[in-house]
């Protein structure tokens, strides 16, 4: 049986569709809407992690970093342990992304990091740097990069995570406007040069060390001696290392060997050519003296450390120390003078000489600023051109000086091998005064891969390295840090403190610095010369600091009273001036 058919008309059917259309659309949520609005904007530090490129990288990332990891792995599996180091690289960044990560703490690791820097300096001094680990595929493993390692590394922490650390920091650099910019001019030049080395993993090996030994050691001493009493603390310890030093020179000039010849450990024995030069004895070929190195690798190493300690020497010597102190340091200069001949050092001389003629004359200028009247001291100063000239004259014209700086028959080979390196670095220099990259300036004069490889001008080094842009950031650096200092150590603020008279010898080391460097190019004491710039520009900071609370001690001279005392910056009493005495409040 057949049912009946429902007849509707048409007018009725699309009604009831468009209502049932209606009913399904509204409950899954497909209604007629208006334009879609646009979202509200993220305002910074928040970010979208909806937005495309987000999504985007989520999704790729893992894939990439994956694939990254799976050639890593079998490349490193495949070449180790013989190119362990540029397989670091990768390990390298990951820690410093880390670092840069970290987020803002109250207090940063100062202490550690003060501690590391102070054993990379002791190390550098009583540690012969060529006695190291060596194991396969990595570098030397010297004493000094057991230590300068965890200070950069402490110090890159405390430039991340602590805003006090970079604004004293940046508060203490802004002292020498001049010579930050210099000194990062010259990093730059470091960097930008290795584009033009013919041995790329060796360039990038010299730079990345030098940032750790030069740079990181300058920015510490920089924020370290900041503190009152760090420095006159570090330059007594310098002083108190020499003695070791000059203890191993005498001794070793009796055995006419190395001490710890034939009893070095299997463990510490590297083998390397300039390692094994550096252990075995030297003597002068013309006469047959034997040339004692103490811990250095050579005995101009050793000569230029010593000059180097001779205007602190000096200084503390004729200095408001204690009688002891002052005695002590007196027999020390003819001790450090004793050691030059021994080394047959004649850049020992120069430097001693260099450091002696200065700081009488800052000793006469530092004693005329502080006290008017007194005849010694403008006698000392207006007597000082005739005394120059007359040392000049003896070195010249006095055989005996004059073979002393710059030597005899005896030396004349060493003095013909210099006029010939600098002859055949300038063509090369011309050819190309962009810089030939880190670890070149051998390979660029001429010398094979395979030779060994002898500059003995440093001048030539940084100009065949580092370009002409190099060169002059290097000497600007230093220049304008001695020329700072200077002005600073004869203003009435560091006349009237005994640490911040420290800027005089200060000046004068860096400047026997220079001088020494246009005979020797070795880099045994970089460090410590880079150290000694950071405390420089550390206490041209505290003379200005000082001198912008206390504006009247711009302008009144430094007069010696008898009583009473005040206080200075570094805790020491020292004589107070007039006005500190009418206006200083009672007790």
């Amino acid at each position: 049986m057949r049912m009946p058919r429902l007849k509707v008309s048409a007018t009725k059917a699309r009604e009831r569709l468009a209502a049932g259309w209606r009913i399904v659309a509204a409950r899954i949520g497909r209604k007629k809407r208006g334009p879609r609005p646009r979202p509200a904007k993220i305002m910074k530090p928040y970010i979208d992690r909806g937005a495309f490129r987000y999504r985007l990288v989520k999704f790729f990332f893992p894939l990439a970093l994956g694939f990254f990891c799976l050639l890593y792995g079998f490349f490193y599996g495949l070449t180790t342990p013989y190119l362990l180091v540029p397989f670091a690289f990768p390990v390298g960044i990951l820690m410093l992304l880390a670092i840069w990560a970290l987020p803002d703490r109250p207090h940063a690791p100062t202490k550690a990091m003060e501690f590391f820097f102070s054993g990379l300096l002791i190390s550098l001094i009583i540690w012969p740097n060529y006695l190291a680990l060596a194991l396969p595929g990595l570098p030397w493993i010297t004493v000094i990069r057991l230590t300068g390692l965890p200070m950069a590394f402490l110090l890159l922490i405390c430039l991340s995570t602590s805003s006090n650390f970079r604004s004293e920091l940046r508060q203490a650099l802004a002292a020498t406007p001049g010579v930050w910019v210099a000194f990062v001019t010259f990093i730059a030049t470091q960097f930008l040069t290795i584009g033009f080395s013919k041995q790329i993993p060796t360039s990038i090996q010299k730079a990345l060390l030098q940032q750790v030994n030069w740079t990181a050691v300058f920015i510490v001493a920089v924020w370290v001696f900041r503190k009152p009493g760090r420095a006159e603390r570090y330059i007594s310890l310098f002083l108190l290392l020499s003695l070791p030093v000059i203890l191993v020179t005498f001794l070793e000039s009796r055995q006419q060997s190395l001490l710890w010849s034939g009893h070095v450990p299997s463990f510490l024995k590297i083998d390397d050519p300039a390692a094994a030069a550096a252990m075995q004895s030297t003597t002068r070929g013309a006469t047959g003296q034997y040339r004692a190195k103490a811990t250095f690798s050579g005995p101009l190493g050793l000569g230029e450390y010593l000059a180097l300690m001779t205007p602190f020497a000096i200084h503390f010597a004729v200095g408001a120390y204690r009688p002891i102190i002052r005695l002590g340091c007196a027999v020390l200069v003819p001790l450090i003078f004793a050691c030059f001949i021994f080394a047959d050092s004649r850049l020992g001389i120069v430097g001693f000489l260099v450091s002696v003629l200065l700081y009488v004359l800052f000793w006469g200028l530092m004693k005329m600023f502080q006290e008017r009247r007194s005849l010694v001291a403008a006698a000392v100063v207006y007597a000082y051109p005739a005394l120059f000239g007359a040392a000049l004259l003896a070195v010249t014209f006095v055989h005996r000086f004059h073979t002393l700086v710059f030597g005899g028959g005896a030396q004349a080979a060493s003095n013909a091998a210099r006029q010939s390196q600098l002859q055949m670095a300038i063509p090369k220099f011309l050819q190309n005064p962009i810089g030939y990259g880190p670890s070149e300036s051998g390979i660029a004069m001429g010398y094979s891969a395979d030779s060994f490889i002898t500059v003995d001008n440093y001048y030539i080094t940084l100009a065949l390295e580092y370009g002409l842009v190099g060169i002059v950031s290097f000497l600007l650096t230093f220049g304008l840090a001695i020329s700072f200092g200077a002005r600073a150590a004869m203003t009435p603020t560091a006349l009237r403190d005994r640490e911040l008279s420290l800027l005089a010898p200060l000046s004068i080391a860096l400047t026997a610095f220079l001088v020494i460097k246009a005979v020797f190019s070795q880099q045994d004491s970089h460090s410590l010369m880079f150290a000694m710039l950071g405390i420089l520009v550390a206490l041209i900071y505290r003379v200005s600091a000082a001198e912008r609370q206390d504006p009247r001690s711009a302008a009144q001279p430094a007069a010696k009273v008898a009583a009473p005392t005040a206080r200075a910056a570094s805790g020491r009493r020292v004589p107070a001036t007039a006005s500190q005495t009418r206006f200083a409040p009672r007790r």
